[in-house]
Order: structure tokens, then sequence, then C-alpha cells
């Protein structure tokens, strides 16, 4: 049974089995989560061996071409040595000579350079030959070997040593060598010696090396079982590799690489490169990925079993937690379709702690409910017949009572309306004394502003009035101080023309005495000419002086004249002033008298104004509460219809109640049936 139950769980829906969600939510949850785990533990394995792989195939790079730069470095040593010897470079300042210089010591300076460069060239039996050519001096080529010595000095390659103005420059490996007359293979590296170093005239040492010195230094550099080792020259091209030369037609890489070491992928192969800071070569080697991420393989196929092994427990767990919740929730979907047709006697036996077991014995409770719930209704039934029998007596009394209410209520409502139109008609007589007393309210108001503008004039009047009387008091005491002033005036011009009569008289004696001095210079002759035209020019001085004081009294006497005018005009004015200033004192009077009295009846306004202001309040209180009358008068009015109209609905209540007790008669014995269909 619990199989095909199981079975049936499966066979649905996920929308409609809970089993098979629950199947598929933990399945798909496990089979995520450890396929997830499995995917980053070997992408991180893989990262981690990827890099420490990397790491180790650096590092072999550069201790290869560090090892590679020592032995290179010692090459380039024994030029050193040869520039250091102190015979090597007097022979070399004596070739300068060689034009002029013997046969026989030219040849014996050129032998013994030879017997430096062999001596040198015996501490590596690798090589190939030392050869030392002139550019400057008449000397032939000087060479360890003595079978070819020819040479051409517009030679790619000693362009380049040129170039390089005594630095050394590495040559790339020739098969017949860069003297054209090796029989193998060999590298070489060229240098100026001369003024920049020695100061002699200008020479190019050839150092040529045997090949199999790069090819015994990087065959043994293996980053990987089929991994190759080449070297580049400083413009990237290859120079050899291990793969020989199959391997160079098909390896470029970018000059100029960091000679502390880099790696890089490209493709599918992994490079790894050093530069060498004695030649400028790259050293570089070259493995397959596949080769270098083969113990990643291995993970990779063990992390795939792994997440098969647990995708096939994953489905074991699955199906065993569906059999867990399938099985009794198929068993309590069965009952519960019987409980559906009536039968209420099933239980679900589970006897489990958890959430099933749980479940199963609520249902258990809910069953015993229902059975206990449908006796209890049984009985009930039983009861609502017999109140159904009372309430139909009950309901008949009503509908009687509503009856005699709806008369009483329908004479209410007549006496109501009544009320409400007195008190309509009240509150419109209200409403026509409130029109008027707001008509009075405004004309007081205007009333009451008139009184204070008059108020406020007054008071503008009483302060001009005031200035003005100042300004007449100043008026008459500065006519008086001018009248002073004026009398003043007259008194100086008294002075002046006392004065003037003084002058009149220095005048006339001065004219006196000038007729005397030429009376007396005539009587002198020729000796008082002169003193007789000082005596003329002073009378006629005396002339012009009486003259002026004449004018001058002429214009005193106007003067005085007007004086005096002016002193009787002031005095004249002085009346006028002090009758002036009694009027001003009149009016001020008067202003002060209709300022109180303005003041008194603004007091007298402001009063009738709230007067009129609290009868106007008390009409609106009035014209409320008639207003309120007439609405209580029309609430009765309504309330009573309202009653009469309730009333009759309690009839029509009453008519229905009488109906549905009848009805729940029925129903209750339809009910009775229906309970004896449930078995418990």
């Amino acid at each position: 049974m619990e199989w095909k139950t199981l079975a049936r769980s499966f066979a649905r829906s996920p929308s409609r089995s809970i089993g098979t969600k629950v199947f598929l939510l933990f399945f798909c949850f496990v089979c995520l989560s450890v396929a997830s785990l499995g995917v980053f533990s070997f992408t991180t394995a893989r990262s981690a061996m990827m890099a420490q792989t990397e790491s180790n195939s650096g590092q072999a790079i550069v201790l290869a071409g560090e090892k590679l730069d020592m032995k290179q470095q010692f090459y380039l040593d024994l030029t050193g040595q040869l520039i250091k010897n102190s015979e090597f470079v007097d022979n070399l300042f004596q070739f300068a000579n060689a034009s002029t210089m013997p046969a026989g010591e030219l040849d014996n300076r050129i032998a013994a350079v030879r017997d430096l460069l062999d001596q040198l060239i015996l501490s590596d039996p690798r090589i190939r030959d030392m050869t030392l050519y002139s550019l400057e001096d008449a000397v032939p080529p000087i060479s360890t070997d003595r079978e070819n010595t020819a040479w051409d000095e517009n030679a790619a390659w000693v362009r380049k040593v040129k170039d390089g103005n005594g630095r050394p420059i590495w040559l790339p490996i020739e098969d017949r060598g860069y003297r054209g007359n090796s029989p193998k293979p060999v590298f070489a590296y060229g240098r100026m010696i001369g003024k920049m170093n020695t100061g002699s005239s200008d020479y190019v040492l050839l150092v040529q090396i045997e090949a199999s010195v790069l090819e015994s230094m990087i065959g043994g550099v293996r980053i990987s079982p089929s991994a190759e080792t080449a070297l580049f020259g400083e413009d990237g091209k290859p120079l050899i590799s291990t793969l020989g030369a199959a391997g160079l037609s098909s390896l470029q890489v970018s000059a100029g690489q960091d000679e502390e070491g880099q790696t890089e992928r490209r493709d599918d192969r992994f490079f790894a490169y050093r530069k060498s800071p004695v030649t400028g070569w790259t050293l570089a080697g070259i493995a397959p990925l596949k080769e270098l991420t083969g113990a990643t393989d291995r993970i990779r196929t063990t992390t795939y079993a792994a997440i098969g092994v647990s995708v096939l427990l994953a489905l074991i767990a699955g199906i065993w937690l569906v059999a867990m919740i399938g099985s009794p929730l198929g068993k309590l979907e069965s009952l519960m379709g019987q409980a559906a047709g009536g039968d209420l006697r099933g239980r679900l036996r589970h006897r489990g702690k958890d959430e099933i077991g749980r479940v199963a014995e609520a249902y258990n409770r809910m069953m015993e409910q229902i059975a206990h719930l449908i006796r209890e209704t049984r009985s009930t039934v039983d009861e609502v017949a017999a109140s159904s029998g009372e309430l139909a007596g009950v309901a008949s009394q009503t509908a009687d009572s509503s009856a005699e209410i709806h008369l009483a209520s329908e004479q209410i409502a007549t006496g109501a309306v009544e009320l409400a139109a007195n008190a309509e008609r009240t509150s419109v007589r209200v409403d026509e004394l409130g029109q008027c007393l707001a008509e009075v309210l405004v004309q007081q108001d205007k009333m009451a502003a008139a009184a204070r503008e008059a108020f406020e004039s007054c008071r503008i009047g009483s302060r001009d009035v005031e200035e003005l009387l100042r300004k007449s008091d100043l008026a008459e005491i500065r006519l008086r101080q001018a009248g002073g002033r004026v009398n003043g005036l007259a008194q100086s011009a008294a002075s002046i023309r006392e004065l003037l009569g003084f002058m009149t008289q220095m005048a006339k004696q001065t004219t006196i005495l000038s007729l005397n001095a030429s009376i007396e210079a005539t009587r002198a002759g020729a000796a008082g000419a002169g003193f007789k035209v000082i005596a003329e020019e002073i009378r006629r001085l005396a002339d012009r002086s009486n003259a002026s004081i004449a004018h001058a009294e002429e214009l005193i006497e106007a003067i005085r004249s007007e004086v005096d005018g002016t002193a009787d005009t002031m005095a004249d004015a002085l009346p006028f002033f002090g009758d002036m200033a009694e009027g001003v004192h009149e009016v001020h009077r008067h202003f002060t008298n209709v300022r109180g009295s303005m003041d008194h009846m603004l007091e007298l306004t402001n009063a009738v104004t709230g007067a009129v202001r609290e009868l106007e309040y008390t009409q609106n209180a009035l014209s409320m509460a008639m207003q309120e009358v007439s609405a209580v008068s029309e609430e009765s009015s309504a309330s009573s219809e309202q009653v009469a109209s309730l009333c009759s609905v309690q009839m029509k209540v009453g008519e229905s109640l009488l109906e549905i007790s009848n009805g729940m008669k029925e129903v209750s014995g339809r009910l009775e049936n229906q309970m004896t269909s449930f078995i418990v």
C-alpha cells in the first residue's frame, strides 16, 4: 500500500504533490551544492597548481639564463684581459708606423699579438678562433686561424660592431662562421679596440665560439617532458632551439623581456622568459599547457566521480524522504475523502513525534470534535423546532403593538409640524430685527469714525495754533531787537555826521594853508617855484576832499532818513503783533475747548457702539434659539414620522417573523433529516 502511495506521489505533477516538491528541492539542492563545491575546489586546485608550476618554470629559466650569462661573461673577460695587457697595447701603438717599420720587426710584432690570442683561446677548447682586424693601420688581419685571414670590411657584422662604440656586440649563429671557413656552426661577439679604450688606432676583434656551447647549456633545461627551450636574439628572432630548425621556424617572441623572468600563456602553450643583461638575448621555455595541467585532470576526474556518487545518494535520500512524507499524507487524503462522504469514524494511525505525527494527532482530535459537534447539533435542532413555535406567538403580539404605536406617532408628528411653522415665522421677524440692528451698527461705526476724525483734526489744529503762537512771540521779539538795532544805526549815523563836520573843517583849513603857502612861494620867486607847485596840489586835494565830504553828508542824511522811517514803521507794527498774539491765544483756547468736547463725544459714541453690539449679540442669540426651536420641531416631526415608519416596518417585521418561525420549523425538520446521514 505504501509503495502504491509513493508511486502515485511521483506520478503526480509537482504542483499537486508536496512529496514530489520536497524530493525535487532536496535533490536539486544537494546536486547543485556538491557540483558547485566540486567545481570550485577543482578550479582552486588547478589555479594553485598552475601558479606553482609557472613559478617553478620561471625559476628554472632564470637559473639557466644566469648560468648561460656566466659562461658568456667568461668569454667577454678574455678580451678584457687582452686590452689590459701592456705588450698588446704597445704593439697596437707601434702598428701605427707599420708602413715605415722594417718588415722583420713588423712580423715579430704580429707574431707576438698572435701568441697572446693563442694563449687566450686555450682557456676554452670550444673557442673557434680570435681575429684582430685593423681599420686604419697597414697591418694584415691577425688570427689564431692561419688558414684564411681574408675579410670584408663592409660586412653587416662589421658595421654592427662599429656602431657599438667599444661595447661587445653578440652575433647570432652562422653555419660557416663569420670568416666563412668554419666546419661547424658558430656564434661570435665583436668589439672595437682603439681610441675609446686603449688610445691606439681602431681595430675590430672577432671571437668565434662553437654553437655547441649554447646547445649544451639550453639542452638540459626542461620545464616539462616535451617542453622546448629556445634562445632569441635582441631583435626577437630565434637563434637556437632544443627542437632544432623545425622548432625555430614556429617560434617568435617579442624582444626586451625582463631579466628577472616573466611568464605568460599563449593559445595552448605556456612561455617562460628571461632576458640576459650580458648579451641582450632572451632565453625562453615553451611547454604545452596540457602537460602542466596533467595533475589537475586527475583531480577533475575525481571531482566528477564524487559528484556522481553524491547525486546517487541524494536520489536514494530523496526517495526515502518522499516515502516518509508521502505515505502519511496519502492516508490522510483517503480518510478526508471518507469524512467528506459522511463517515467520521476514520482515524490516522501514525505514532511519530515529528510534524507528520503531530498532524495525525491533530486530525484525530478534529474528527472527535466534529463528531461531538454533530451530536450537539442534533440536540440543538430539536431545541430550535420548539423555539420556533414560541417565536411565532411573540411575532403576532409584536405586530399588534406596532399598529398602536404607529397611530400615536402620526398625532405627535402633526403637532410638531405646527410648532415648526410658528418657530419659522418668529425666526423671520428676529432676522428682520437683526438687519435693522446691523444698519444701526453701520451708521454708528460711521459716526464714531467721523468723531475720531474730528478729534484728530482738533488735535492737529491745536498743535498748529500753538506753533503759530510760538512763532508770533518769536517774531515780536525779533522785531523789538531789529528796532533796537535801527536806533543804534541812527546813533551811528549821527556820529558819522559829526565826524564829517570835523573833516570839513580840516579841509577848509588845508585850503587856507595851501593859499598861504602859494603866497609865500610867490614872494620867494624862483627859489619857491617847487614849493608853489606842491601848495597847488595840496589845494586841489583839499577841494576834492570837500567835494567827497559833501557827497558823504548827502548819503548819511539819506540813511538817517530811511532809518527814522524804519524805526517809525517798527513802532507802528509792534501793537499789531501784540493784537495778533492775543488773537492766536484766543483761537488756541477755542481749539482746546472743542477738543475736550470731541473727546467726550467720542466716549459717548463708543458707549453707544458697545450697547448696539450687545443688542446685536442678544438678537443673534435669540435668532439661534428660534432656529434651534425650529430645528427641534422639524426633528421631532421627522422623528415622529420615522417612528411611524418604523412602526410600519415593525408590523411588517412581526409578520415576517411569523413567516420565519414557520420556515424555521421546516428547516429544523430538514436539518434533523440531514444529521441522520452522519455516522459517528
